[in-house]
């Protein structure tokens, strides 16, 4: 059969469509598979590692609230930690319906959250029967080691689903390496029908898969910041834009794994315990200063828990400012919680900063109460029974204790000596700070 040229050229048009249709439909399937994993790993993977985190700092919280109902006997660290205990057990049962592969080990840090509620049930019946010695020898024994036990048990959770996580990472690295390979073949294929035709597509999809493997690689390796840009609307756009989405998610739950306060980003509890442990391995003396607000409660009666965040927001600006005027490099600040922080410095700065910390904290507190409250230099609060009270402005109290003359062996008699000095510290109706200058060996 004769082919005219009109006729050959129509043919080769058709077979170039035809493998141009090939090559589109693959990359598109294969885009496709490829946003599936990547929104796998954004809703599934990066979603259940939050919850795993949120579970951590649910239960640090709670052995927060432990130590505070044991040391200072208060029933708000009571009912605080019931209360993360209930939001604890709410989100384990939710994960542990959402993550049937996790039903194990969640099930195994149920019963040992179980364990670890009893066990401080029983400690506040000590406290309450007067058997301190017997209080104390639960919360470091039993108590401690079921807390142990679901903290090893939550990085394990966490451990299992980053590696489910890389797995699926390595799926698409590898799925997207395959599509290229396949792509450059059909693409090959169809420039022997129209190569001009043929390039153009060949270009665009081979330089899209490239750039989407070079993605994964990039995820794969922990580098969320330098993804390829990939322009336009179609599904190679919208499979960069879960890139970007799951890189800019991983990226925030490796933030969230800081142990960083979330009001002020200061350093927690746990980089304030790794730091003192640091400090007391150490020959060199330092001082560890625990600053609190006084009548910080009674302003948030009055005012909402909105202006007292405001409050504990600005507190941890001016303590950040004046460690970095006053302070040296390697001072620490932190942020236990609440209205409590923590600053470690050589004994030499410590009056400088503690001096610094009254003057400004007491020129600039004025500026979150109403103008009719600070002139009359007090507000209308009630008690624990109900009954109207007058409370003065906020002061601070800060409580200093100093390791050239009081010899510390571990966190926890830091933590006894500065509460001992801060509970002195409040009965003065001012701002101020004081220091433990009794001399032990």
């Amino acid at each position: 059969m004769n082919l005219t040229l009109r006729h050959k050229i129509f043919l080769g048009y058709m077979a170039m469509v035809f493998f141009t249709m090939v090559v589109g439909g693959y990359a598109i399937w294969s885009l496709v598979e490829l946003n599936e994993i990547s929104t796998g790993i954004i809703l599934g993977d990066a979603s259940a590692q939050e919850r795993v985190t949120k579970l951590n700092d649910l239960l640090l919280a709670q052995n927060l609230y432990e130590k505070r109902a044991l040391t200072f006997r208060e029933s708000d660290a009571e009912d605080a930690f019931w209360n993360r205990s209930r939001e604890f057990s709410s989100l384990l049962s939710d994960m542990t319906n959402s993550q049937p592969s996790l039903k194990k080990s969640l099930a195994d840090i149920s019963s040992s959250h179980g364990e670890y509620d009893r066990l401080f049930s029983d400690e506040l019946s000590l406290v309450s029967s007067g058997r301190m010695q017997d209080a104390d020898l639960l919360s470091s024994g039993r108590l401690k080691n079921v807390f142990n036990r679901m903290m090893f048990s939550l990085k394990d959770v966490s451990q299992k689903i980053r590696d489910r996580q890389n797995r699926n990472i390595t799926r698409s690295y590898s799925f997207g390496e395959k599509a290229l390979m396949i792509t450059i073949m059909l693409s090959t294929g169809s420039l022997i029908f129209g190569i001009f035709f043929a390039s153009f597509i060949t270009k665009y999809v081979t330089t899209a898969i490239e750039r989407l493997k070079a993605a994964t690689v990039s995820i794969r390796s922990g580098d969320f910041d330098n993804l390829p840009e990939i322009t336009g609307a179609d599904e190679l756009a919208d499979l960069a834009i879960s890139f970007k989405e799951m890189s800019a998610r991983l990226k925030e739950l490796g933030e969230i794994n800081l142990d960083a306060n979330p009001l002020t980003k200061l350093p927690g509890n746990l980089a304030i315990e790794k730091e003192l442990l640091t400090r007391l391995n150490e020959t060199r003396s330092f001082s560890f200063c625990l600053a609190d607000l006084d009548n910080f409660k009674a302003f948030n009666d009055r005012y909402g828990y909105a202006r007292g965040s405001d409050v504990i927001k600005w507190m941890g600006e001016l303590l950040s400012g004046i460690m970095k005027e006053v302070g040296i490099n390697g001072d620490f600040l932190g942020h236990v919680g609440g209205d409590d922080f923590v600053i470690i410095c050589s004994p030499e700065k410590v009056q400088s900063i503690c001096s610094r910390i009254i003057e400004e904290f007491d020129s600039g507190i004025g500026q979150f109460y109403d103008p009719e409250d600070l002139r009359k230099g007090y507000i209308v609060s009630v008690d624990r029974n109900d009954r109207p009270v007058i409370v003065g402005i906020m002061t601070i109290s800060v409580a200093v204790v100093n390791t050239d003359r009081t010899v510390i062996r571990e966190p926890k008699e830091v933590a006894l000596k500065v509460a001992e000095i801060k509970q002195y510290a409040k009965t003065f109706a001012k701002s101020i700070y004081i220091m433990d200058r009794r001399r032990t060996t």
